[in-house]
């Protein structure tokens, strides 16, 4: 049964669900937009109880696993067995009980991850996106390649439901269409019980290493906040968006990097394991000694992930209590939950970790946060590069300063200079918003066209290479020159034995996408009638991000 007492809201909280309620009125879908901590969950749950009051269905969707099992503890004091939890870390039977709970009445509120749109439901009122701007919304492999969030836009509409779309940092394409006025406009920019917001500091990690004042890839001006953290027995997040010891191993002598046999990449050092690990096929090798190639003993490691920074931290704090929370750490059914307990109980000082750490997540004690290689995340080749790094440095730095606490985060750089990291530091979503518009606009890349990626792929570099540049050469005469990016390598160019080719394409909003659907399929036709051709795959993948 649903809990009688109602959620208290703030006046300011209260304000934004009437203006919600507003939009509803005459749209079907709004965008909230509120700053870390504005207590914006609140909101979610008031809603979630005035639709279920009604006699609604409601679906919660979050990006991952990880933030569940906070929100799930939260979600389940309020609407009790009325609520199921779906997500991929349950066995079938779990999934199954889900669906059938949900057909027969057992269930009407339903909290979880992208593939929990598909569940059967007979009287949706309501759908609640939150952190509407992640990447995890987005399946990549295997097929169906779909937008989780696009998709329950779609379901909703079906249903007649309103939905509600959740973020302090909203992806350009719902911020683009919240302006434009197809979806309602709320926005939210003071933190819940006037907690305030976290000081970002730019610490300049090239000039310590200059002056010799930094303690491996650790600023003087870290390290002396992590002590002054552990003083006053209050905790920390650090976050490292890589995985690992360190990068790859070298040696000193030749230059010799262990490389993975079936994919293009270098292997990663894991250091508990003592061995070398693939992150895309996941091929394993022993941590040679020597040099394979010259025999040299001065192998060394590169570059820095999440589990040299655990290590690093024991030595400088030996005293701290560590944990790690990465792909590694939290393979087991209730690994999050267990690591999320601990340290809500204390139990855990400094949490380091990849983006899991940047989720959602609402711990009171955590006044320090600090952001390792944020010029890798912002030089990665990609267009979506400053968005990313914008979404995830500031909803990482969110999780500071929270209730009484003080919040600082430390962010490192190499280059702290650029105008970017600048934006990040001041949170200044609209200039950013502003800018990456106009550069958007100025190449023609999303929101203002749509795009489509082709991935070629097969066993034969030669035969990879061929398909592709047929098929780009027949979209270039249907489609014209201007539409039809490449054929070209990718950065990793071959991943499990299969050697891979992209073509972009960018079509304009004027354009239908079935006409579009059309000339792909044709060119697919055409480069099956070449005999030789046929073993090669051709992956189409629509708004790939």
């Amino acid at each position: 049964q649903v809990e009688t007492k109602e959620i208290e809201l703030s006046e300011i909280q209260q304000k934004t669900q009437a203006e919600i309620f507003n939009h509803f009125t005459t749209k079907a879908t709004v965008l909230l937009h509120g700053i870390t901590g504005s207590g914006k969950t609140e909101i979610y749950i008031s809603l979630i109880q005035q639709a279920l009051e009604s006699g609604q269905q409601v679906l919660y969707l979050l990006p991952e696993i990880a933030l569940t099992a906070q929100i799930v503890t939260r979600l389940k004091k309020v609407f009790g067995d009325r609520m199921g939890v779906y997500h991929s870390k349950f066995s079938d039977n779990e999934r199954v009980e889900v669906w059938y709970g949900l057909m027969e009445g057992k269930f009407d509120f339903i909290v979880g991850v992208r593939s929990s749109i598909f569940l059967p439901f007979s009287s949706l009122g309501l759908v609640i996106i939150d952190e509407e701007h992640e990447t995890s919304y987005k399946q990549f492999d295997p097929a169906p390649r779909y937008h989780a969030r696009d998709v329950a836009l779609y379901m909703a509409h079906l249903h007649g439901a309103k939905t509600l779309m959740g973020s302090a940092t909203p992806s350009l394409e719902s911020y683009t269409n919240a302006k434009q006025k197809k979806y309602g406009l709320v926005e939210l920019f003071e933190r819940y019980n006037q907690a305030s917001l976290p000081v970002i500091h730019l610490a300049n990690l090239a000039e310590e290493k200059k002056r010799k004042t930094s303690v491996g890839e650790f600023t003087s001006l870290l390290i002396e906040a992590i002590g002054q953290v552990l003083d006053k027995k209050e905790q920390a997040i650090i976050f490292q968006n890589r995985r690992g010891f360190s990068n790859y191993l070298t040696c000193e002598d030749c230059g010799y990097i262990p490389d993975c046999p079936r994919c293009s990449v270098s292997l990663t050092y894991h250091q508990y394991k003592n061995q070398l690990n693939c992150h895309y096929c996941g091929h394993k090798d022993a941590v040679p000694l020597v040099c394979p190639a010259c025999g040299s003993t001065k192998v060394h490691t590169v570059g820095i992930g999440t589990e040299r920074i655990e290590e690093d931290i024991k030595l400088i704090f030996p005293k701290a209590r560590v944990q790690r929370m990465d792909l590694e750490t939290t393979r087991a059914k209730y690994a999050y939950q267990n690591i999320i307990h601990e340290f809500e109980k204390g139990e855990i000082d400094i949490l380091v970790g990849t983006q899991m750490v940047s989720k959602g997540l609402d711990f009171d004690r955590v006044s320090l946060v600090g952001v390792f290689d944020i010029d890798r995340m912002l030089y990665f080749p990609d267009f979506r590069s400053y968005e990313r790094a914008f979404h995830m440095v500031t909803q990482v730095s969110g999780r500071a300063g929270r209730r009484d606490t003080e919040g600082r985060v430390i962010i490192q750089s190499r280059n702290p200079d650029q105008g970017i990291i600048e934006l990040i530091r001041t949170g200044d979503y609209q200039t950013f918003y502003s800018r990456e518009m106009a550069e958007r606009n100025k190449y023609h890349y999303p929101p203002f066209t749509r795009m489509i990626h082709l991935l070629i792929r097969s066993k034969d570099k030669k035969l990879t290479n061929e398909a592709a540049q047929r098929l780009a050469n027949i979209l270039k005469e249907d489609m014209g020159k201007s539409r039809v990016l490449g054929p070209q390598e990718p950065l990793i160019n071959k991943i499990r034995d299969k050697f891979l080719m992209d073509i972009f394409l960018k079509i304009e909003k004027k354009y239908k996408m079935e006409a579009v659907k059309d000339l792909i399929r044709n060119a697919q036709l055409e480069l099956l009638k070449v005999k030789e051709l046929k073993s090669v795959e051709v992956v189409v993948d629509v708004d790939p991000y």
